[in-house]
């Protein structure tokens, strides 16, 4: 069973920068033929890296850190392990011990796990609701960090302290060559504490992040 943990792209809803502008494919090839039926179009479009489900590396915080095209191809696939933090109501931190305790509930993280953390605000997405998720204490990411996984996922727009422009947390896991994944969905339609995922992104050198297809298989 596949189960997609993507946000869709709506052009007019994409709460940044996300333009699309739709050409005929003679302004490539001029030879272009219409058969009846036919449109034979091509898009430009003109972003921000950092969109809806997205995911980013460590170039993002650290200038020799690796870009999307640098990262091992295995970054970005294999076993992952469900963290569930959906009683944790409010904007608080999470704690290194409240991580603690689920890792424990799920049995361990394998080193090479990828990790997936359920905050409940999949269906907030879009919403003012969105930016009163909880937020994982220094501390518990530097936990996750170095508990040997190897991609971390979330379905938040971040996972930096709020109101803190230091990016202790970002720095922590790009410093262990741990990519992440924000704005994860469907969530709660997970219910396994262990999966596959899938999250390819295109090879794209000098770039720190990119809109990300997200897949749980199961």
């Amino acid at each position: 069973t596949l189960l997609d943990l993507t946000h869709v792209i709506d052009p007019q809803k994409a709460q940044r920068k996300f333009a699309i502008e739709t050409i005929g494919a003679e302004t490539v090839n001029k030879n272009v033929v219409r058969s009846e039926g036919q449109w034979y179009i091509m898009t430009n479009i003109s972003m921000v890296s950092h969109i809806a489900t997205h995911i980013e590396v460590p170039y993002h915080i650290f200038p020799q850190g690796k870009d999307l095209a640098s990262m091992d191809l295995s970054s970005y696939y294999g076993d992952a392990v469900v963290l569930r933090f959906t009683d944790i109501k409010g904007k608080v931190a999470i704690s290194v011990e409240q991580v603690k305790k689920e890792v424990e509930r799920v049995g361990g993280i394998k080193r090479g796990d990828i990790v997936i953390c359920n905050l409940g605000f999949s269906h907030a997405y879009g919403t003012e609701e969105y930016a009163q998720s909880p937020y994982f204490s220094e501390e518990a990411i530097a936990y996750l960090a170095e508990s040997g996984m190897k991609l971390m996922g979330l379905d938040a727009g971040g996972v930096e302290i709020p109101q803190s422009e230091e990016h202790v947390n970002h720095s922590k896991l790009f410093s262990h060559d741990i990519p992440l994944i924000e704005n994860l969905a469907n969530l709660d339609e997970l219910k396994q504490d262990r999966c596959t995922i899938a999250a390819f992104p295109y090879p794209i050198k000098g770039v720190e992040a990119f809109p990300v297809r997200v897949v749980a298989i199961i």
